[in-house]
C-alpha cells in the first residue's frame, strides 16, 4: 500500500512529521489512544502518521523510524484493527502473541490489555472502529440483539483472503481521501465505508457473535423471534425453559417452536445449546489455567455435564479437557 496521499482538505485528513518522543506521543494519544511509549534503541525517531476521520472509523499510517515499545491504557470504547504495510511487530493482546505483518490481521477487542514492539522498518496500519457503531451494525443490518460485548477472536489471521481483502478496502478509501476529499467529506460516504469495514470482520472474522450472524433469517426474523434469541443470549441460567422464554415474548410454545424453524432453521432447544456450547467453547479457549471445567460449564448454564460434553466433541472435534489443555499450553 502506497503513501496515504496528500489532500488540502483538514477536515477528516491529518498529516504529522516529528523528530520529537513526547510531541508524537501526544499526537499518537490524541488519533488512536492514551499510552506509554519507550525508546528501544539509540536510533533518533523519525515518525510519520497519515491519519484520516471517517466519524465512525480513523485509519492511522504510522512508523516511528526507531524500534520503540508501545503500552497503550485499556481501551474501553473502540475495537483496533492492526495490520502492517511493510515490516513487522510484535504484538501482545492479554496472553495472546501475534506478529503483525503485511499478511496478517489482528482485531483488538475494548477491554483488552495491548502491548505492542515496533522496530524502526516497521509501518503499522491501524483502524480505530467505535463500540457503538458495532453494536448498531450488529442490530440494525444483521438482526442480532447485543446482549454481551462483542469480542473478536485474539489470535489473528495470517495470511488469506481476509488480511489482502482489509488493505485493498483501505487503500481504496485512502485514494479517494487523497484524489477527491471533496466527495469522502460526505458523512453518508463515511459511514458507508465505516459500514464496508464492519461488515467484512463480522462476517469474515471469528468473534463470539460468529454463529449467531451465520443462522439464516437474521435480517427478516420477526419481533418475538429476536427477543427470544436476545432472552437466551443474555439468560444462562440452567432452569431457562422454552415456556418461560415465550411467555416472556408473548406467545405460544407452539409460535415459538414454528418462528424458529420458519426463520433460523432450528428449534429453540436446538438455539440454546448451541449457543451455549459457543460460550463454553470460548470460555475454554480463554482459559489461563486454574478453571475447572465443570466451573466453566455451570456459568454458562449447563448442568448435564456429560451430554454436553458429547454435544462439545461432536461440534468441536475434541473434548473440553482437550480444549482447555491447549489453551493452557499456549
Amino acid at each position: 500500500m502506497s503513501d496515504l496521499p496528500s489532500s488540502s482538505d483538514s477536515r477528516f485528513r491529518q498529516r504529522f512529521r516529528s523528530c520529537d518522543p513526547e510531541e508524537t506521543l501526544g499526537f499518537v494519544t490524541a488519533m488512536l489512544a492514551p499510552h506509554e511509549m519507550r525508546l528501544k534503541s539509540s536510533r533518533p525517531m523519525a515518525a510519520r502518521l497519515d491519519c484520516i476521520d471517517l466519524g465512525e472509523a480513523q485509519i492511522v499510517d504510522l512508523q516511528y523510524g526507531t524500534d520503540v515499545w508501545i503500552d497503550p491504557a485499556v481501551i474501553e470504547d473502540n475495537y483496533m484493527i492492526h495490520t502492517a504495510i511493510s515490516g513487522s511487530s510484535q504484538l501482545w493482546d492479554g496472553g495472546q502473541h501475534s506478529t503483525i505483518e503485511p499478511g496478517a490481521l489482528h482485531v483488538t477487542s475494548p477491554g483488552a490489555r495491548l502491548r505492542v514492539n515496533m522496530t524502526y522498518r516497521c509501518r503499522h496500519l491501524t483502524v480505530r472502529l467505535s463500540k457503538p457503531a458495532f453494536n448498531g451494525y450488529l442490530s440494525r443490518e444483521l438482526g442480532v440483539s447485543v446482549g454481551r460485548p462483542l469480542a473478536f477472536d485474539a489470535a489473528g489471521v495470517e495470511n488469506g483472503p481476509l488480511p489482502e481483502a482489509w488493505r485493498r478496502l483501505i487503500s481504496h478509501i485512502a485514494r479517494q481521501a487523497g484524489s477527491m476529499p471533496e466527495i469522502l467529506s460526505n458523512g453518508r460516504l463515511q459511514r458507508h465505508y465505516a459500514a464496508m469495514m464492519m461488515e467484512m470482520l463480522l462476517s469474515h472474522y471469528a468473534s463470539n457473535y460468529s454463529e449467531l450472524i451465520a443462522v439464516p433469517g437474521n435480517e427478516t426474523a420477526p419481533w418475538h423471534v429476536q427477543q427470544a434469541r436476545a432472552i437466551i443470549q443474555d439468560d444462562f441460567d440452567d432452569t431457562l425453559s422454552i415456556a418461560r422464554i415465550a411467555t416472556q415474548v408473548g406467545v405460544s410454545v407452539r409460535s415459538l417452536q414454528n418462528g424458529f424453524r420458519r426463520f433460523l432453521g432450528i428449534t429453540p432447544v436446538e438455539y440454546i445449546r448451541r449457543h451455549r456450547l459457543e460460550q463454553l467453547h470460548a470460555a475454554l479457549v480463554r482459559s489461563e489455567g486454574g478453571e475447572r471445567i465443570t466451573d466453566l460449564m455451570l456459568n454458562c448454564g449447563i448442568v448435564d455435564f456429560g451430554r454436553y460434553a458429547q454435544h462439545y466433541r461432536q461440534r468441536y472435534g475434541c473434548s473440553p479437557s482437550e480444549t482447555l489443555r491447549s489453551a493452557r499450553l499456549h
